[in-house]
């Protein structure tokens, strides 16, 4: 028999290719992950009762405050508290439970009434109740205690002492100043009932001889003058500034001022008597040294009437306070040592002084009837109209084209003892140049 030729067109066989599966260490590690995820599912799903504990929850005493609230009451104490919470179920539901989805609060059904309570705690969820979740407060320690009672504000001025204040020789407490006039209180009615007056006691080390602030503590008295401290009450302010105005004293003599005098006018020809010759002042120091005297009032020569009395009220200079219990002062004249003489001065006497250079004044009245002038007994009879000035001067008002009655000043240049009675305007026209 003849043997079949070969065929030459045979492809030979392609070696099998190896998979990951082939090797044995690989399948070994896949099947321990298989079985770890097989356990991890019984553990989270498949078992039920799984327990945990979340740790350090707060006690929440605002939920459900209606309950009390609704009495008229507050909470004015309570201890801050947190517990831990046992929850079991399936291990998938706890799994991701953490404190935010539970509230722990007090039990307020017992609480009636003002005073303290001790209270159960209770849990609930924060969301509603949790379904196939049990929850309990882990330990013994499931009570706390709150103390209520009607809360209530009450306002008391702040009264300032300075019991415990040495002041300089020479110098006086002449006024304080208090940071906040009133304080407010928000407590307990037991509390506040007890509380009637509030203090700023003031305190400083040395003897004061200027002004200062102090920073004060407030204090509460009851109207036995006892101390109240405070257990619940809280206060708007614990503090305040006390300002001292601590001022030098003096004792001035004292002097009247002349206003609407004539120029260079010597006001020794009026001879006057004080009521008070000298009066007791405070200040700052660097201003009562400044002082030799003090002008208590002006009198206008304008309207001035021979051998008047005249009431002066007290003017004193900024920052400077009467210390004696006086308001006026009457100032008492002595004019047997002055004549009048009354004239018609001619508007040649006229002098127009302080108008810008654009305007010229012209004097339309031609004489000056009837000018009343005083002086020492003696001068007045050889005193000529051409002595007198007649002064206009345009900085005490307001310079227009046109007409007007404008206010004169009267003085005689040669004699500074003799000044004008009463009060004189001219007729003037102003023109532009």
């Amino acid at each position: 028999m003849k043997s079949q030729p070969s065929n030459n067109n045979t492809k030979p066989a392609l070696p099998r290719t190896r998979s990951l599966l082939d090797d044995r260490r690989i399948r070994l590690a896949l099947a321990l992950l298989g079985a770890v995820v097989a356990w991890m599912v019984v553990t989270m799903i498949v078992q039920p009762g799984t327990t945990n504990t979340i740790y350090n929850v707060p006690v929440d005493y605002t939920y459900d405050s209606s309950a009390y609230t609704s009495r008229g009451l507050s909470i004015v104490s309570a201890e801050e508290k947190t517990v831990n919470l046992k929850i079991s179920g399936d291990g998938y539901t706890i799994g991701g439970l953490t404190a935010s989805d539970f509230v722990v609060y007090p039990d307020w059904s017992s609480v009636r009434d003002s005073g303290e309570k001790t209270l159960r705690l209770q849990v609930r969820g924060a969301n509603g109740m949790l379904n196939g979740i049990n929850v309990t407060l882990e330990g013994t320690e499931n009570t706390v205690q709150v103390v209520f009672d009607v809360v209530e504000e009450k306002t008391l001025p702040v009264k300032v002492t300075t019991n415990y204040l040495t002041i300089a020789d020479g110098y006086i407490l002449y006024s304080t100043d208090v940071s906040k006039e009133n304080v407010t209180l928000s407590g307990p009615s037991s509390e506040l009932d007890k509380v009637a007056t509030c203090t700023a006691e003031v305190t400083a080390t040395g003897e004061l001889s200027g002004s200062v602030t102090l920073d004060t503590p407030l204090r509460f008295y009851t109207s036995g003058g006892s101390e109240v401290e405070f257990e619940y009450t809280q206060l708007e302010e614990s503090r305040v500034d006390v300002t001292l105005q601590v001022y030098k004293m003096a004792t001035l003599p004292v002097k009247v001022s002349f206003i609407n005098a004539p120029k260079h006018f010597d006001n020794s020809v009026l001879l006057y008597d004080l009521s008070r010759k000298q009066i007791k002042v405070a200040g700052p120091a660097e201003k009562i040294d400044a002082l030799s005297q003090i002008s208590i009032g002006t009198i206008d020569l304008s309207t001035f009437t021979l051998n008047k009395t005249y009431e002066l009220p007290m003017e004193l200079p900024s920052d400077i306070y009467l210390l004696d219990n006086v308001s006026t002062v009457t100032v008492s004249f002595d004019c047997s040592g002055l004549e009048t003489k009354t004239m018609n001065l001619p508007s040649s006497c006229v002098q127009v002084v302080n108008l810008p250079s654009t305007y010229q004044l012209t004097v339309e009245t031609d004489r000056l009837m009837n000018v009343t002038l005083c002086g020492p007994k003696g001068t007045m009879d050889t005193l000529v109209p051409e002595q007198v000035v007649i002064e206009i001067d345009a900085a005490d008002f307001s310079v227009a084209t046109g007409q007007q009655n404008i206010a004169c000043r009267l003085y005689v240049p040669s004699n500074g003892k003799i000044f004008a009675l009463g009060s004189y305007v001219l007729q003037c026209r102003i023109e532009s140049n």
